[in-house]
């Protein structure tokens, strides 16, 4: 099939979480799988300082006359072409999303609606036009309701995390040059505002989400985030799978980030890189102490909330606690002052380093990821690739993707949004990473897990194949 994908952000262009990293392998699995695979995307100034790219000569205009450019670069490791949309007053900015000083910008309406736009014009350009059109977060949402009435390409659209639905008030549905006729129940209104998400989830021909759980759980009022009813309305046409991770970017056997590289065959050097996140983060010198790492946006999704009232339990119990990220300033705040209170206890680094995640992955013994919901998360699977147990709350993907050690599974769950129940899981962690030899048994059984884009391919054929009949029948 001839595939093009479609999204505000790709690793390693361009990176926020998640939804980069899906983009920025899922292309690659599936050109690997023999499929011609391109992706379209906001050239934003960061990627501007790369070099390995090349301008398009074609000029481009939208349906509406607006003029933009056009370069071209290639995915690391693949054929993957990347197209990169040039508008200088949309995207030479600080950010992606948001200004230096965290806020949004105010033009997000314009700034993705003409990336919408974009697309389109990119798609009535090309020779040979895909077969597939995959869009991905209401960023992109405009795109089916653009194509609602050609008859080609088929179009699927993945919800990463309903969370963000892209809302806008009706004074500016005029900019987007869609028919006031699309302004209805059955269109983009929503609850009064118009929304990017809502289109993309009623114009597409299939939808996917980014787990089998979440597609479960989106589908009723506590995680529907007010679109249960659109998702149910629209269930046979619904498919959760879950996101992978590339284990060529992900691998410790050959990571040059960490202090010793090591395999599930050979976890004895993992030691080595223990001991430098002890040194690096200036922890306490304890070998019997476990270590916890945490690499999380710091935002109430996270369920870092839940850590707070028993942090004072955990290090009396001798763990020390590593933790990295950015996020909401009221956890940047509380998770300082923890800090000061608890030298060579806990360590927080409030930012975004991949060498140090990677470190964090690689010298951690326990991995926790408490989160309140999760549509997939990847910081478990790549923790479990450097051997670091995880611990999760049973919830979207974080349910899919680790199983209990008591149901002979090799980590630790707990159901509910509680932070007793997360003591009693950390707890019986500490007891277990006691027996050395089972805890290095759940070590391995960690790392041999796949959750590599190579297992997930498959399902988005079959997705793909479904888009296109029910394109065909149209």
């Amino acid at each position: 099939m001839k595939i093009l994908f479609a999204a505000a952000e790709a690793y390693p262009f361009a990176s926020t979480g998640g939804l980069s990293g899906v983009t920025g392998s899922l292309p690659v699995a599936l050109e690997r799988a023999g499929h011609e695979v391109s992706l379209i995307m906001p050239f934003y100034r960061d990627i501007r300082k790369l070099k390995n790219y090349e301008w398009v000569e074609t000029e481009f205009s939208t349906s509406a006359g607006e003029e933009f450019g056009l370069a071209r670069t290639v995915f690391p490791r693949s054929n993957v072409q990347v197209y990169l949309v040039s508008k200088d007053e949309y995207y030479d900015r600080a950010g992606i999303y948001c200004a230096s000083d965290g806020q949004a910008y105010s033009d997000s309406v314009s700034r993705y609606g003409f990336f919408c736009r974009a697309v389109v014009s990119f798609l009535e350009n090309l020779e040979n036009i895909p077969d597939i059109l995959h869009c991905h977060d209401w960023q992109t949402g405009l795109v089916p309701a653009y194509v609602r009435n050609f008859r080609k390409p088929a179009v699927v659209f993945t919800v990463h995390n309903m969370h963000y639905q892209g809302n806008f008030a009706p004074e500016e549905f005029s900019t987007t040059f869609l028919p006031w006729s699309l302004f209805t129940i059955d269109g983009l209104e929503y609850f009064g505002t118009f929304s990017f998400l809502k289109s993309g989830i009623v114009f597409s021909d299939q939808i996917t989400t980014v787990s089998t759980s979440y597609a479960k759980e989106i589908q009723t009022p506590a995680f529907g985030e007010n679109m249960d009813g659109i998702f149910r309305n629209r269930s046979n046409s619904l498919t959760g799978i879950l996101n992978g991770i590339d284990y060529e970017v992900w691998d410790p056997s050959t990571d040059p980030s960490i202090a010793a590289k090591y395999s599930a065959g050979s976890i004895g050097p993992r030691k080595i890189c223990r001991n430098e996140l002890i040194r690096h983060h200036k922890l306490n010198r304890n070998p019997d102490g476990m270590i916890v790492g945490i690499v999380s946006r710091l935002t109430g999704q996270k369920g870092l909330d839940l850590l707070f009232p028993i942090v004072g339990k955990l290090v009396r119990e001798g763990l020390n606690l590593v933790i990295l990220g950015t996020g909401e300033k009221s956890y940047m705040k509380g998770l300082t002052e923890l800090s000061k209170a608890n030298p060579g206890r806990i360590s927080v680094t409030l930012d975004y380093d991949e060498g140090m995640a990677r470190s964090i992955f690689a010298g951690c013994d326990l991995f926790i990821m408490p989160s309140r919901f999760e549509p997939c998360g990847l910081a478990q699977m790549m923790a479990m690739r450097y051997g670091a147990v995880p611990l999760v709350r049973k919830t979207g993907g974080l349910a899919d993707t680790v199983i209990d050690e008591e149901d002979n599974g090799f980590g630790f769950v707990f159901d509910n949004a509680d932070p007793d129940e997360l003591l009693k899981a950390v707890l019986r962690a500490k007891a277990l990473f006691g027996n050395k030899r089972k805890w290095s048994w759940l070590v391995k059984k960690c790392m041999n897990q796949d959750n590599s884009w190579n297992s997930r391919a498959e399902p988005y054929e079959q997705i793909y194949k479904k888009a296109i009949d029910v394109r065909r029948k149209r």
